[in-house]
């Protein structure tokens, strides 16, 4: 009997010396958190995740030689699963709140222009421009401080960007606030005619968009590799492909 257990640990050695490397000692899938915003993600009519951080985040996982499991999640439980670890890593604006419950790993370069959008023949020349304006924006959403202090604004507040699109489209606002992409996109989606219906933008602030990770992904797993994978793609042009891919439909975003 001791003989025959002394030849299956051999066997087992053997075998064990013979796998591949990456058959060892291979990673668990990453959890991905994707924010669910048009077109930066967002689910098509088939049910299918797709989105501009969609497929950043995805990119990183497999330039990190990673599976992935990327979801898109409502904002509040997606910072909640960043908090507490359940997910690994996102892509979104840096903000006060998030520096409380992530770690910076990479700016990602493309700045995310909050804006009031007017309609057609509406010229909107600083802050005070919007005192008469009937206004739309999405419940919750952060356009910096200058904005938020000024008081007695007329602000109908929406759920998401597409509820605000359709008030201006019914003439029930003036004017819409949020992320430029963002409203482009719903408009475009909603068939508006953007230099028959929109005036000049009125810019209210700028984000950076950075990925961020848990801090318990980064204890356990460190920073470097993560950070270099999402540096290369933003230093070899992946980034920007991808970005151009999502909006290359609506010219009046690539002049």
């Amino acid at each position: 009997m001791k003989l025959q257990a002394f030849f299956l640990c051999l066997l087992f050695l053997f075998f064990a010396q013979s796998l591949p490397v990456n058959a060892q000692s291979e990673k668990p899938a990453l959890k991905i958190a994707t924010i669910p915003l048009p077109p930066w993600g967002y689910k098509t009519p088939k049910g299918i995740s797709t989105g501009i951080t969609f497929e950043w985040a995805n990119a990183i996982a497999k330039r990190m030689g990673r599976t992935s499991q990327n979801r898109i999640l409502p904002m509040q439980r997606l910072f909640k699963e960043i908090e507490h670890g359940r997910s690994d890593f996102s892509i979104m604006l840096r903000t006060p709140y998030s520096q409380k419950v992530s770690v910076p790993i990479a700016n990602i370069g493309t700045p995310f222009k909050v804006i009031v959008w007017p309609r057609k023949g509406i010229t909107i020349k600083g802050y005070n421009g919007l005192n008469n304006l009937r206004l739309s924006m999405v419940r919750g959403m952060k356009v910096g401080k200058k904005f938020e202090d000024k008081k007695n604004l007329d602000i109908t507040f929406s759920t998401d960007y597409a509820h605000s699109i359709r008030m201006f489209k019914a003439r029930r606002v003036d004017a819409v606030i949020g992320t430029q992409v963002s409203l482009h996109y719903n408009a475009y989606q909603d068939g508006l005619k953007i230099n028959e219906e929109f005036d000049a933008p009125f810019e209210l602030a700028r984000f950076q968009g950075w990925v961020q990770a848990s801090q318990h992904f980064i204890e356990r797993e460190g920073i470097e590799e993560i950070q270099k994978a999402s540096l290369s793609l933003i230093k070899d042009g992946t980034f920007q492909q991808i970005y151009e891919k999502h909006i290359r439909y609506m010219p009046f975003l690539t002049d």
